[in-house]
């Protein structure tokens, strides 16, 4: 029991230090990305995926 809780303890520690350099890091990251970027619009994918779904239903209640 001794063991498993000290290796627990020390990966806890190792992603706590990784969590710390990642926000460290994280506002550089964001100050090097250009902010006129536009922003990610996935609407236009939604609609497609879900008009080709209702295709797929009209042919399913055709055959049936």
């Amino acid at each position: 029991m001794a063991r498993s809780r000290a290796f627990n303890r020390f990966h806890r520690y190792l992603a706590r230090q990784k969590r710390r350099d990642l926000r460290s890091a994280l506002p550089q990251v964001q100050s090097d990305c250009s902010s006129d970027a536009a922003p990610i619009d996935r609407s236009r994918a939604l609609i497609n995926r879900l008009s080709g779904r209702e295709a797929q239903l009209d042919l399913l209640e055709a055959d049936a």
